[in-house]
This record gives C-alpha cells, sequence and structure tokens, in this order.
C-alpha cells in the first residue's frame, strides 16, 4: 500500500507535488514534520552537489509501521510513504521521478517556479501506481449511480485529453458493484492493467469511484512475500498480527496455501469463520495476501450426457463447459450462469482429467 508521494525541488526545498492516495492512514501533519526532518538531515549529512554521481542519498527510512523510500534525480527528490518496501514500487519511483525532471525543465527556471504547472503529472502517478491503488480482486461501486453521474459531469470534463478517458462511459457502465477490475476487464476485452488505470485513477479523484474487497466463504488465498517476516520472530510484522488478532492470526495465516478456501481453513483451524475474514480483510488490505483465481479449463470433449439424463441440468453443465476456456475464474462462471461456486466445482471435479486448472 502507497500513502503518500512528494517531489521536493533539493536547491530550494521546495514542495513540487505532493499527493495523499486514497485510503492513506498516516497523518498529513506527522508526513510533514518527517519530510522537513529528512530534508534537512539529508542536506546536513549530505550537503547538495552539482554531480548527481557522486551524490550520496538516504534510500530508506524504516518506521515499523511505514516505511519512506527515496530517489533522487538531478533537481528533484522523490519520497514515497509506503507500508511495505517492494523493489517495483522503489523502480516505478525511480521512473515516474525521472520522467518528471525530463518533462519539466528545471535547468531553465531561475525565477519563481509555479508549482501549479504540476498537478497534470499526477495523471502519470496514478496510472504507473494503478495496481498499488487497487488489485484486479477489488470489487470498484460507483456513486453516484452512472445516470447521476452522466447528468452532472462531462466524460472529457473528468479527464481531460488523456488517453484515460478513452472508452471511458463504456467502463462505468460496466461497473455493477459485483464484478471485479479483472471481471470488467474481460467484459469489455481489454487489458486488466488498462480497466486498473482508468479506475486508479477515478478513485484517486475521490468522488466517483469506492472500492470494496469483501472476503467470500469461497475465496482462496496465497501469501506474498512481504508476509514472510510475521513468521520470525521479534518482527514488526509479527507483533502487528497478534496485536490485532492474537495468536489466531498467526494460525490462519499458517493455514494459508493457495489451494484451501476460507471455508477449507475454518475446516481445519475450527477458527470462527469471521475472525478469518477479517484476518484476510486485513492481510489483504496490508498486501500480505493475494487471492488466487482459478480458471477451469476443458481439455477433452466432454460427453454431457454420460453425467445426467436431466435436460435443464444437462442445459447449464453445457453452459458451465462453454465458459471452461481458461479466461473465465469459478466466480465469474458461477455469478455469470446464477450457480452456486460450489455446484460448477462439484460437476468439474467428477470430470476428473478432463478438466484442468489454472491458479493466476
Amino acid at each position: 500500500m502507497i500513502y503518500y508521494i512528494f517531489f521536493i525541488h533539493k536547491q530550494r526545498g521546495l514542495n513540487l507535488l505532493q499527493h495523499s492516495f486514497s485510503g492513506s492512514k498516516l497523518d498529513i501533519d506527522l508526513v510533514s514534520g518527517f519530510i522537513s526532518a529528512i530534508i534537512s538531515f539529508i542536506n546536513q549529512l549530505y550537503p547538495p552537489t552539482e554531480d548527481i554521481e557522486q551524490e550520496k542519498l538516504i534510500r530508506t527510512i524504516d518506521r515499523g509501521d511505514f516505511k519512506i523510500l527515496i530517489e533522487s534525480s538531478e533537481n528533484v527528490m522523490g519520497i514515497l510513504f509506503v507500508n511495505i518496501e517492494k523493489v517495483e514500487v522503489r523502480l516505478k519511483l525511480r521512473e515516474i521521478l525521472l520522467l518528471f525532471e525530463d518533462t519539466f525543465d528545471f535547468k531553465l527556471w531561475d525565477g519563481t517556479i509555479d508549482i501549479e504547472k504540476f498537478e497534470s503529472f499526477k495523471e502519470i502517478i496514478f496510472k504507473k501506481f494503478a495496481s498499488e491503488i487497487i488489485q484486479i480482486s477489488d470489487v470498484p461501486l460507483l456513486t453516484p449511480s452512472l445516470e447521476e453521474f452522466l447528468a452532472t459531469h462531462d466524460e472529457l470534463d473528468l479527464l481531460g485529453e488523456s488517453d484515460l478517458s478513452v472508452g471511458l462511459i463504456e467502463l462505468l457502465s460496466k461497473i455493477d458493484g459485483t464484478a471485479d477490475v479483472q471481471e470488467i476487464a474481460n467484459r469489455m476485452e481489454i487489458s486488466a492493467d488498462e480497466v486498473l488505470a482508468r479506475i486508479g485513477y477515478l478513485f484517486e479523484l475521490g468522488e466517483f469511484i469506492t472500492i470494496e474487497s469483501p472476503v467470500h466463504e469461497t475465496d482462496i488465498f496465497v501469501l506474498t512475500p512481504e508476509a514472510m517476516p510475521i513468521f520470525r520472530r521479534d518482527t514488526y510484522e509479527r507483533e502487528t498480527i497478534i496485536n490485532l488478532f492474537g495468536n489466531e492470526g498467526i494460525d490462519i495465516l499458517l493455514n494459508i496455501d493457495g489451494s484451501r478456501s476460507v471455508q477449507g481453513i475454518q475446516g481445519k483451524t475450527y477458527i470462527d469463520l469471521e475472525n478469518i475474514k477479517e484476518v484476510l480483510k486485513f492481510c489483504y488490505a496490508e498486501q500480505l495476501v493475494k487471492r488466487v483465481r482459478v480458471h477451469p479449463i476443458i481439455k477433452a470433449v466432454v460427453e454431457i450426457e454420460s453425467f445426467t439424463d436431466d435436460a435443464e441440468l444437462a442445459r447449464i453443465f453445457g453452459k458451465i463447459l462453454r465458459l471452461c476456456d481458461g479466461k473465465h475464474s469459478l466466480r465469474e462462471i458461477a455469478k455469470n450462469l446464477r450457480v452456486p461456486q460450489s455446484v460448477i466445482t462439484d460437476f468439474l471435479v467428477l470430470m476428473g482429467d478432463q478438466v484442468g486448472w489454472e491458479r493466476k
């Protein structure tokens, strides 16, 4: 999760651009104090130099509950507040910082700097960090309704002439409060990354999109690499889980194996189902776990008559098989056909080796 981003002019100490990402849990006064202290400390420890290659810089500050990533270009310092330090996030910060420096030629700016000019650059920030803002398993909700939205907003007024505005109305029409990002992408027949960029942008505007991440009994999770410190003694991550959920929280995470559902974890641990959901919802938000999307694939011709003589069941089974193309997850198939996911799973399991299971 990312909280705040700052671009600071190194020579002047001027805050050129900042943004508080939606859902940030950090106090802005605390953040501002940290920024001032960081710049002052770095300038005293490593005075600014015109030779960027010789410049020394602190790159990470770890406070436990959040971390501060620092990158530097010739004239600008990029500072990003995150909950977990990830290589790919740092690389994105570095890439955005260099693009920011190239977009606005600071060498020519000897006088007053008009910081309002930098606001348009936020679109690039939102697109680059879209997958850190929301995840493909998140369910976006449009507020207000599409009809109310269209009555009060023009498509280009919202996103300007940017490429994000292309197909915006179609995207909004696919948001029904039940489909997650991947399912919306499937409906539009475009990549999930494109949908993430557009929804992430709307979400950060703060008025049009909200995000939900419900945990269902049939959901399957896998641990992310960032969860590994939880299983080591005396780490901040382990202490956080125990303080919030007790040893039950650790037991729940120990039983995540990438194939066991939430219901399966309950059957294994005998922990209250709602408690399991609460732990997983927290860990999902903190990117300590991620959902596994199971995509069934029919590998051979199937004779439905060998499974049932009932015409209605045969019709339903036929629809299930047509959707088992590797593009649709079990959850999506169940929603499309309005059939419980357990029924679909039980039917496909009966088919044995004729069905392949791809986990994404």
